[in-house]
């Protein structure tokens, strides 16, 4: 879920997105204040050119009007003029403050008039002195409401000063001050409603193809190479152009795949055919059924690195055991045991001594093959009953286990591997052993494999897995010290063989 929360906030349309809500926020309220503030000027003076403009009109329409100063004909007159603008409700008074008419009866809401209007009436009177300086009316605009206060020194007939008082609106301003919360509505509405349409044509024309990119992108790296980009490349923009693009290199890369995948099937068919034909290098157990052989041999590719033989010349009582590990893996390690196996087949025809065989191999390698191939080997001989003899150019020791005390003997290396130089000479080792005695030979790919708990697989460990199954069959035997490398195993790194056989009776 917290994963789910930052890919979506670190994500590029998620942050274009917000800094553009909040950009078009910032813009529909700053042009919706201008426009407020600029309309609200315009009233603002709107109201006051008004104000005067009526204030100045009813002055010269009632200056004609000989008001008695009684609800008669004249003030009919009066009431009906000031009804042309609108005024309903207004207060004739003295100096006093003494309301001598109104509309209607009770005035505008008081039968007397307030203080703060006697207090005007002495700045607009033309009974006063100065009156070259004075107004010829008071207007008090409230512009919060758009309403005035109007006060106005009349003449009745008997030539008596009074003041007219009035409150009105201007109802031209009011309807504009309607209309102008409807006009900033109206532009509110439609700077959201353009801000979304620009929001939607943006989205389709950038972020919509953007996305069908990023789709197509990881169904290509979870291995779906059949994946393109679909939208109508009409645009003919820099994206249209990216969609063309990763279209071309997805098409190049299927291509590619598709050849290497084709190569690679020819190479495993091949790779199979070499693997038959190895097998066909390798001895069959039926001849040497009283040595009880237990073997392994599992390659770590088709082809293996490893190979062991068997040699049988009963006329001489001579049976021999050679295992190998050819440097590398693959098939570069397959060819040299091929060539091993040959060579080793063709030298124990002629010769069946051990030590010669292994001198005569190790030249074959040098002179044959680069000097960055060689071999280890071991090459076990039995020919005379109690011993067995050994020699070993370079291989991991075997060792010999008596199951009656559990000693255990290693037998060391006696030279270099194989192929390292054409005049080396190994020496033959011989050790006593008695029937029932157990003969181990392996190669590197048991004790170097490296195991999950860290480290490798060791000498030891194998030691012990042999131990502990020294009263099995040597088939069984291998299969458990298989089964214990296989449950440690992280990786296998290389070929791994395994030999058990008993020294016979």
């Amino acid at each position: 879920m917290n994963k789910s929360k930052i890919k979506t906030t670190n994500s590029l349309r998620f942050k274009i997105g917000l800094f553009y809500s909040l950009l078009a926020l910032l813009n529909i309220i700053f042009f919706t204040v201008m426009i407020f503030e600029n309309q609200s000027d315009l009233l603002l003076k709107n109201f006051q050119f008004q104000s005067e403009n009526l204030a100045n009109t009813i002055l010269a329409d009632i200056q004609s009007i000989g008001l008695s100063g009684a609800k008669d004909e004249s003030f009919e007159v009066f009431r009906k003029t000031l009804k042309l603008y609108e005024i309903t409700k207004f207060s004739i008074f003295d100096p006093d403050g003494k309301i001598i008419l109104s509309e209607p009866d009770s005035g505008p809401g008081n039968k007397e008039i307030g203080d703060d209007v006697l207090k005007k009436t002495k700045e607009v009177s033309s009974d006063k002195e100065g009156n070259l300086f004075k107004a010829r009316y008071s207007l008090d605009l409230n512009e919060s409401d758009f309403t005035v206060n109007f006060l106005l020194p009349i003449r009745l007939s008997d030539s008596k000063e009074v003041f007219l008082f009035t409150h009105f609106n201007i109802s031209t301003i009011q309807d504009r001050l309607k209309q102008l919360y409807i006009q900033v509505g109206y532009a509110v509405l439609w700077g959201i409603v353009f801000h979304i349409i620009f929001a939607i044509l943006v989205y389709r024309a950038i972020f919509k193809r953007v996305g069908s990119l990023e789709v197509a992108f990881k169904e290509m790296a979870t291995g779906n190479l059949k994946s393109r980009v679909t939208w109508d490349f009409r645009s003919n923009d820099e994206l249209d152009s990216l969609g063309k693009s990763f279209n071309l290199m997805a098409e190049e890369i299927q291509n590619k795949v598709t050849t290497i995948t084709r190569l690679n099937e020819e190479i495993n068919q091949e790779l199979q055919i070499g693997k038959e034909v190895q097998e066909l290098f390798l001895p069959s157990v039926k001849k040497f059924k009283k040595f009880n052989i237990g073997k392994l041999y599992r390659p770590m590719r088709e082809v293996s690195g490893d190979l062991y033989q068997y040699f049988q010349f009963p006329e001489n009582n001579y049976y021999g055991f050679f295992l190998a590990d050819a440097s590398g893996h693959g098939v570069s390690a397959a060819l040299v045991t091929v060539v091993m196996a040959m060579s080793l087949q063709a030298i124990m025809k002629e010769n069946h001594s051990a030590i010669q065989a292994i001198n005569q191999l190790g030249e074959v390698i040098a002179n044959r093959l680069q000097a960055s191939f060689f071999a280890t080997g071991v090459f076990v001989v039995f020919e005379e009953p109690g011993v067995v003899k050994f020699v070993n150019a370079g291989h991991n020791a075997p060792f010999i286990i008596r199951p009656s005390t559990k000693e255990i003997t290693y037998v060391d290396s006696s030279g270099p591997p194989l192929g390292m130089g054409d005049d080396i000479q190994y020496s033959l080792e011989s050790f006593p052993v008695l029937p029932g005695d157990k003969i181990i030979l392996y190669t590197d790919g048991v004790v170097e494999t490296p195991i999950k708990e860290g480290g490798l697989f060791g000498l030891e460990r194998f030691t012990e897995v042999v131990l502990e199954n020294i009263h099995l069959p040597n088939s069984e035997i291998v299969e458990k010290a298989m089964a214990l490398l296989e449950e440690k195993h992280e990786e296998y790194k290389d070929d791994v063989t395994m030999i058990v056989l008993d020294v016979p009776e």
